[in-house]
């Protein structure tokens, strides 16, 4: 199975991803995304509704940075503690997943060794990192910390979804422990290719237009 550990539609103020559009692609290209909004998880509704493969997630901004919940069915609120964040995870039987660890540009990537030692997975390859360093890195915290790795596009536009993935064993895609285990094989193969740098640039101005347009009442 293919799987893209990190994706944002619509419902993440810095993404224009369609779902019906996104689930259009996945199929064609037999690439499962797990939808992992900023602080929502509006979407798993729409992609149920399409009968969509893929997994429920959410982008938490903690007080120590973002922090990825997978298989999770309740919200968890932006600016929670990043531990308890990680309890309320758990808590719900999901996955704690950390991505782009030590890339310091983000506003989400400030959370300290010691705490990305108590995730379930590090994600060791982030398509929008800037600089390959930061992957690097994350790999070797991982493996010198045992933790499972895994790739994901951190898409925010259609183009990006695809050109990163983790390709591991087939697995029940709606059992976290299913999930696991996949990842603990030696099969896990990840397939990784940077985006583009304008990705980031324009998400971040789409981000800003849309809180103006809010304040606006628009």
């Amino acid at each position: 199975m293919k799987i893209d550990f990190h994706v944002h539609t619509r419902y993440s103020d810095d993404s224009l991803i369609e779902p019906k559009n996104l689930v259009a692609k996945s199929r064609k290209l037999g690439i499962i995304p797990a939808i992992t909004d900023h602080s929502s998880i509006r979407c798993h509704a729409p992609m149920r509704a399409l009968k969509a493969d893929f997994i429920p997630g959410e982008e938490i901004l903690t007080d120590k940075g973002d922090l990825i919940g997978l298989y999770l069915n309740e919200e968890i609120k932006k600016r929670t503690p990043f531990l308890e964040a990680l309890d309320k995870i758990r808590e719900q039987g999901g996955i704690a997943y950390l991505p782009h660890m030590y890339d310091y540009g983000r506003a989400g990537s400030h959370t300290s060794e010691g705490e990305a030692a108590k995730v379930d997975v590090i994600e060791v390859f982030n398509a929008r990192c800037l600089n390959q360093k930061y992957n690097e890195r994350a790999k070797s915290f991982a493996e010198s910390h045992s933790l499972l790795q895994a790739a994901g596009t951190d898409s925010h536009f259609l183009f990006e979804f695809g050109s990163t993935y983790t390709e591991l064993p087939d697995f029940d895609l709606n059992s976290p422990s299913s999930l696991i285990k996949a990842l603990k094989s030696k099969n896990v193969k990840l397939v990784t290719k940077k985006a583009p740098i304008y990705a980031r640039g324009t998400t971040t101005i789409i981000a800003k237009s849309r809180r103006l347009a809010r304040r606006l009442g628009l």
